[in-house]
């Protein structure tokens, strides 16, 4: 792959599902991939998120991570067809372990920039970590 291919990079991911790495089957079993979700008028805006223990990537399924990794790798030098985060979001969504909230479009707006400025986001862990520690579980909450 010398040039990012969308498409080369989608059938790359998904091969890779059939046979993950460890590290792509311990984020999902620990449960580090968020859907985050908004509705605004007729259409619903989604995030998914990578949420590791240092920093937290912003998912595009099949086509792209912010991480370090997959710009190094995958984009510019065409060593990798993926990072383990794009498998681990897709055997988490393949086996519905996704951490699932639905919040305000403003929030979601401001955990992407977050995301994005300093690869992680303060709001999104604090709401992970109020539905984690509370008997809610991972189901979504209503208009966080």
């Amino acid at each position: 792959m010398s040039k990012l291919d969308k498409r080369a990079v989608s059938e790359f991911t998904k091969n890779l599902v059939e046979h993950p790495s460890e590290k792509a089957i311990d984020a999902v079993m620990e449960r580090r991939l968020v859907k985050l979700y908004c509705k605004r008028e007729t259409e619903v805006v989604e995030l998914y998120v990578f949420q590791g223990r240092d920093r937290s990537y912003i998912l595009f399924p099949g086509m792209y991570c912010s991480c370090k990794d997959f710009e190094l790798n995958v984009v510019l030098r065409g060593h990798k067809g993926s990072c383990y985060h794009l498998v681990a979001l897709e055997i988490a969504r393949k086996q519905g372990k996704l951490k699932v909230f639905e919040v305000t479009c403003e929030i979601l707006k401001s955990i992407a920039l977050e995301l994005l400025l300093r690869e992680d986001s303060t709001v999104l862990r604090k709401i992970v970590y109020s539905h984690t520690s509370s008997s809610h579980g991972c189901g979504g909450p209503e208009g966080i």
